[in-house]
């Protein structure tokens, strides 16, 4: 039924999603040895958003756009998202709590991001 692929395909983008979330988290981590917590976010979200794009290409949705293009689309979108869970990094790391526990922020970050990624690779991929 529609019922059960859409949950599928939900699942599907929930498990590459962590994937590439985790790829991502880690490297913020290691990162923050390093950078200020923005930075570091936009250096991990970028390696997490090109695993992402190849594994949900792969395994999540019905493409019907060409590589180039979903591609283009992909990357347009997920630069918005990047952008995003900067802004909400950034909003949270003025309040004293998330200054001294920067990982929660990214949490925070990520929640909100994964919504947004799910309904924009729909329209990226061509998958109604």
């Amino acid at each position: 039924t529609r019922y059960r692929r859409v949950t599928l395909k939900i699942i599907k983008f929930l498990t590459t999603s962590i994937l590439a979330t985790g790829v991502d988290f880690l490297l913020y981590t290691g990162l923050l040895f390093i950078f200020t917590p923005v930075v570091a976010h936009f250096c991990s979200a970028t390696t997490g958003m090109i695993l992402n794009f190849i594994l949900q290409r792969k395994f999540v949705f019905n493409v019907r756009r060409g590589l180039k293009s979903s591609f283009l689309l992909s990357l347009l979108f997920s630069v918005g998202g990047i952008f995003l869970g900067a802004g909400i990094i950034y909003f949270l790391m003025k309040l004293a709590f998330f200054a001294e526990h920067p990982l929660i922020a990214k949490m925070i970050a990520i929640g909100v991001v994964f919504f947004y990624n799910y309904e924009t690779k729909k329209i990226a991929f061509g998958d109604r």
